[in-house]
């Protein structure tokens, strides 16, 4: 019960702190998303990216299953919210205003990111914020996150699931 008043205590605060071309005030709803597996866009910002990982993406090891495990995750909580946690950028050459922003995915019951390292699609690391980065979750929601993080990697390690798989087994 806890962790689902954090995390709605935490898709709040964090609604209220966000900034960019859309109304501070504005919920991001996930299905107006479309998710290619670490990656969403949103019509309304057609120049950003939004990342499910925080660091990382590009050489970090994944899971064979990690895409349709957030595919099905993401079917499963048609209203689950997407909450901003930091951003960078540009990241396009033709528009200097682009940014890629690190989100979380949030419904009621659990995110999408801890599910992700839960289940070893991916290593906790990721799930940390650009230190270079324009933070908009503040300090003490993402440390608590990350708290929640580090307990799921131990699950999965414990569980030998996705990138804990042993060597030999793969």
């Amino acid at each position: 019960m806890k962790i689902i008043t954090l995390l709605l205590s935490i898709s709040i605060l964090s609604l209220n702190s966000c900034s960019g071309q859309r109304n501070d005030n504005e919920e991001l709803k996930l299905k107006d998303f479309k998710f290619e597996s670490i990656f969403g866009s949103i019509d309304s910002e057609p120049d950003n990216m939004y990342c499910l990982l925080g660091t990382g993406f590009f050489r970090t090891p994944r899971s064979d299953n990690s895409d349709s495990l957030i595919n099905t995750w993401i079917k499963n909580h048609p209203q689950a919210t997407v909450i901003p946690v930091s951003s960078f950028g540009p990241v396009e050459t033709k528009n200097p205003d682009s940014k890629m922003t690190y989100c979380w995915v949030i419904d009621q019951k659990d995110t999408l990111n801890n599910y992700l390292i839960r289940n070893g699609c991916f290593p906790g690391g990721t799930m940390m914020r650009a230190k270079e980065s324009k933070n908009i979750v503040r300090k003490k929601e993402y440390e608590a996150f990350i708290e929640q993080i580090k307990s799921a990697e131990l699950y999965a390690r414990k569980m030998e699931l996705g990138v804990w798989t042993k060597e030999e087994e793969k």
